[in-house]
């Protein structure tokens, strides 16, 4: 993972990534067929940590407008070289040309829609949102969002901080899920 998101795949050359991992470049091989099985597993690895950390996060607040606001900090990248975010973006590059790369990315990322709908469930079940008319649809509509700002906030030039980032993502929100009463304010409970 150090190797991909220090280099980029393209650069990394399995004799390095063997020598840090202190094994030959035949038993490299032994267990990935390509650099880019390397990629995808490191990406699978690192995205079961993220989730698991989230969801951790995500259990110690409650109410639908916090986890939500919760979710979306965890979900954005740190900065320009969380290793995270390159690691998708390594990865969405190839899926144009490779069916079975956009199939396990749809995978991983289905993991954090399923997390989202169950915030916007949970919402809806205590009367803090509105419930969008399709859940899959909202689901894909506002990871997408997510993942557009995420590459405002991966940019080496000018780069939106986190905060507003969140900001912008939770204007969406409340124009999509806040019952017809006003919509609420940052820090208050909803």
């Amino acid at each position: 993972m150090e190797l991909i998101t220090e280099a980029g795949i393209d650069q990394v050359r399995v004799a390095e990534i063997a020598r840090r991992a202190r094994m030959s470049s035949g038993q490299v091989m032994y267990y990935f067929t390509s650099k880019e099985h390397i990629l995808l597993e490191a990406l699978a690895w690192r995205d079961h940590q993220d989730l698991v950390r989230t969801r951790a996060g995500l259990a110690k607040v409650a109410g639908g407008w916090p986890q939500l606001e919760r979710f979306i900090g965890f979900y954005l990248p740190a900065g320009p070289a969380d290793p995270s975010w390159i690691l998708w973006m390594e990865a969405w590059a190839r899926s144009p040309h490779n069916r079975q790369v956009s199939q396990f990315l749809e995978e991983l990322l289905a993991l954090w829609r399923d997390d989202l709908a169950a915030i916007v469930d949970r919402g809806v079940q205590a009367g803090a949102f509105t419930r969008p008319a399709n859940m899959d649809d909202f689901t894909l509509r506002f990871t997408a969002l997510l993942d557009g700002l995420a590459i405002q906030r991966l940019r080496q030039m000018h780069q939106p901080s986190r905060k507003r980032l969140v900001e912008l993502a939770m204007t969406t929100a409340r124009a999509e899920l806040t019952p017809d009463a006003a919509a609420p304010t940052a820090g208050a409970e909803r």
